[in-house]
Order: structure tokens, then C-alpha cells, then sequence
């Protein structure tokens, strides 16, 4: 199977690189379930694992039994860029998922192919344009199989169903986190965070195109009167986690949405919804659990559920809450004619989020002679000229290299002048006197 070539991106336009991402969502136009298209699935399968190999990536399946294994046989594909540090208890493994698979009866465009289109985007970026940038920790990109689910207690409606339960394949990975390591995990590093992403793409500016959760205005009377205000537009990207275990990550996501363009200026924002409550979904008493629920339904869950509690980030359009989805949410509406140019640069705008928080929670640092780093000392270069407008250019780099070194010539010219006049000094003022102090010293 001949593998999608990516086009060369141009890093100072947001809507090249958004229209980049139109080859691969082609890949995710067609149903992807065991029953009604096996060989559907095992193509996006497949185009997974070909493109984590073209990129250089170390790939492999994890097989797995879902929960009516008599049926199928569940497959995560899973690639990882390894950091300096893996292999090594010091390891901070990053984990960037999304499920590649869907129900019978859609074409899952928006869910979830979105989602995949920015995990490839993602892990293309990061192997190609950062490539000879060292990280110390490693990335796993994982697409999940089954995380849809089904009611295989009605054969009829579902025959031959095989995961009645949702996430059966992040609940796998999650509970074989050390397949990748061949130990123990404590042996190999640990799990830093996970950024989930589930119906990313959906992108609407109209007003009341935004439905909410019933209790939203309970809960988040903030997020509420914010959407409020906005007359209920589906603008907006929803991030969720837990107010406390994913607090850190969810700041650092919402630093770098901050500090992210995109072609769509300022008609894109962020929400984000700080679930109140630590630990394990699995200890949330039923009515909270019942209450919460539209946040509880993807793939973050099992990470939250470890043993030891995982901290995972949470990203959607709002599935099924917002515009066409409404009536397209698993139906076979949900498909690449809904798609428009502005959705592409909602998408795109989400996958450079993940891509400068990736950088920067696994410690990426380019060397002196590479491209990125080029591009960072031209970033440089220009705050400096706003600084000194006759510097230009290169020429206020070369600025600061002869500033530095005419201010390490006058240091050491300083520390001479200051030896001489302390050496005369000395000679008038004689030898210092101590004998009171070695007097009043008592040894213990």
C-alpha cells in the first residue's frame, strides 16, 4: 500500500498548513468497524502503521481481547519517538492518543478522524521539521482501537459485537503500559501525561450552534456566562481534565493555545472544564458520575482509572453539542463533505498546540547548526532589532556577540584595576590583625 507523501509546509502560513492535513483526512472517509468494513479498518490500520514507519518512528501493534473476543481481535497501533533518556528509570514517557476506529454506521470523518489527522500531523511535524533536535524524554503516539462500544446484549441490533463497554482499547493500552519497555515500567521511566483528542474539528461560528451539557451552568457557571456571552457560537476548542491531578498539564496547554496563530485570528478560543473531583472516575458516587458524564466518554478515562492515577488532558469539538453533528453524530452524515477550509485551520491550530507542548514537556533542544534553531535566533534577532532599530538582521546577532565580548574585556579589565589598588592598599594598612579572634575561639 503506497503511503501518503506529505507536502512541504510553510511555517509562516496557517492556512498551507492546514490544507496539508486534507490528504491525510482522506484516509478516514470511509467506515471503520469489524462487522460492516473489516477491510476498511485494516486499510487505516495499516496507513498508520506505513506512515509511523516513513517518518522514522519505532512502530508496532499491540493486539488485545476486547470483550467479546470471539468476534475480534482489538489493535492499537502504536509508535514512539524515543528520547535520549529512554530505556532509563529517568524517562518521562508523553503519550498522544486519539481512536482510530468507529460505529457501523458512520464514515467517521469528525469522529474521530479528526482526531487522527492531528496525531499524524503531529508526529509528521515533530520527526521532519525537528529532526536532529535531541528530546531528553520519549513520545508514544497510540491510535486506539474499540474505544466505540456497542450493546452486545441486543444480537439482533449488534450481532457479532465485540467491546460492550467503551475504551476497550486505551483500557488495554493502559493496563500494558510496559509492553514497550520489556520491564517493568518503574525500570523504563514513568507516564508523564497524556493529551487525548476525540471530534476535533467541528467548527461552527453561528450563533446557538453550541449546545451544553445539562449541567453545565451548575457546575461551570463561568464557562457558562463566558459561552453565553459569545450567544452560544461552536468556536471554540473544549479541554478537560481533572481541577487538581491535571492542573499542570491543562496550564501548559492553555499557555501554548495562547501563544499559537493561526489563520483564524481571534474567531477561534479555548474552554476549558476543571472537573471537580481526584483520583479514579471508578470512586465517583453514581449521581456524580451520571452528572459529569458528557466528559466522561473517550479515551482519557482509563488513564485516570490507572492504579496509580494518570494525568490526561482531554480535547474535543463537543461531538454531538455542537452544529451538523447534532444530527450527524454517528450517522453517515458525518462525513468529508461537511468539511470547510475553516474547519481545516480549527484542526490545524489544535495539532501546533500539541506540537509546541510536546516540545516542551519532553525537553527538546536544537543544536546550533539546525534549521529550528536557525528560526529561533531569527525570532531573536528580530525582538532585538525592536530593541536597536539600526541593527538589522543578522547584524543584531553579530551585535550581540561583540557586545558580549567587549562586556567580559571590561569585567576582566575591572578585576585588574581592582587587584592593583587592593595590593596597595594592603602594603600601607600592613598585615591584618586576628589576634582577637583567634583569642576569643574556643575549640569544642
Amino acid at each position: 500500500m503506497c503511503c501518503i507523501q506529505f507536502p512541504a509546509i510553510n511555517q509562516a502560513d496557517a492556512r498551507d498548513r492546514s490544507e496539508s492535513l486534507r490528504p491525510l483526512l482522506k484516509h478516514f472517509n470511509e467506515n471503520r468497524h469489524h462487522v460492516t468494513n473489516p477491510q476498511g479498518k485494516q486499510r487505516v490500520r495499516q496507513f498508520i502503521l506505513t506512515t509511523f514507519q516513513d517518518l522514522g518512528l519505532k512502530v508496532w501493534f499491540e493486539g488485545f481481547k476486547p470483550d467479546y473476543p470471539q468476534y475480534a481481535t482489538g489493535v492499537n497501533v502504536v509508535g514512539m519517538i524515543p528520547g535520549t533518556l529512554a530505556g532509563t528509570p529517568s524517562d518521562r514517557l508523553f503519550v498522544i492518543g486519539a481512536h482510530y476506529d468507529t460505529v457501523r454506521t458512520t464514515f467517521g470523518t469528525d469522529d474521530n478522524g479528526s482526531g487522527m489527522v492531528a496525531l499524524l500531523q503531529v508526529a509528521r511535524q515533530i520527526a521532519t521539521d525537528f529532526e536532529g533536535c535531541p528530546r531528553s524524554f520519549s513520545i508514544l503516539f497510540v491510535a486506539f482501537d474499540f474505544e466505540e462500544w456497542e450493546n452486545c446484549k441486543d444480537v439482533k441490533k449488534n450481532p457479532k459485537c465485540a467491546c460492550g463497554t467503551i475504551d476497550c482499547g486505551s483500557r488495554a493500552f493502559v493496563r500494558n503500559l510496559t509492553q514497550f519497555t520489556d520491564g517493568s515500567l518503574s525500570s523504563f521511566g514513568l507516564i508523564q501525561g497524556a493529551i487525548i483528542m476525540d471530534t476535533v474539528m467541528n467548527y461552527n461560528t453561528t450563533p446557538n450552534s453550541q449546545r451544553l451539557p445539562p449541567i453545565m451552568k451548575q457546575f461551570f457557571p463561568e464557562t457558562y456566562n463566558e459561552l453565553k456571552a459569545d450567544q452560544f457560537r461552536g468556536d471554540f476548542l473544549t479541554v478537560v481534565g481533572r481541577q487538581v491531578d491535571d492542573r499542570a498539564l491543562m496550564n501548559l496547554f492553555v499557555y501554548h493555545y495562547s501563544q499559537t496563530e493561526s489563520d483564524l485570528k481571534n474567531k477561534t478560543s479555548l474552554r476549558w472544564v476543571k472537573l471537580p473531583f481526584q483520583g479514579q472516575v471508578l470512586k465517583l458516587t453514581q449521581p456524580i458520575f451520571y452528572a459529569l458524564d458528557d466528559f466522561l466518554r473517550s479515551d482519557h478515562v482509563p488513564f485516570w482509572n490507572h492504579s496509580i492515577s494518570l494525568s490526561a488532558v482531554f480535547l474535543s469539538d463537543t461531538a454531538e453539542l455542537r452544529g451538523y453533528m447534532t444530527s450527524c453524530y454517528h450517522e453517515d452524515c458525518d462525513g468529508p463533505s461537511k468539511v470547510t477550509p475553516q474547519m481545516l485551520q480549527f484542526l490545524q491550530k489544535t495539532s501546533d498546540v500539541i506540537l509546541a507542548l510536546t516540545n516542551d514537556v519532553t525537553k527538546m533542544s536544537c543544536p546550533s547548526n539546525s534549521v529550528i534553531y536557525s528560526k529561533k535566533r531569527s525570532t531573536t534577532t528580530s525582538a532585538l532589532s525592536l530593541l536597536n532599530p539600526t541593527l538589522g538582521g543578522g547584524m543584531a546577532a553579530w551585535g550581540v556577540a561583540l557586545l558580549s565580548i567587549f562586556m567580559i574585556l571590561l569585567g576582566a579589565a575591572i578585576g585588574v584595576v581592582a587587584t592593583v589598588f587592593y595590593q596597595r592598599w594592603k602594603k600601607q594598612q600592613g598585615p591584618l590583625v586576628t589576634t582577637n579572634v583567634q583569642a576569643n575561639f574556643q575549640p569544642l
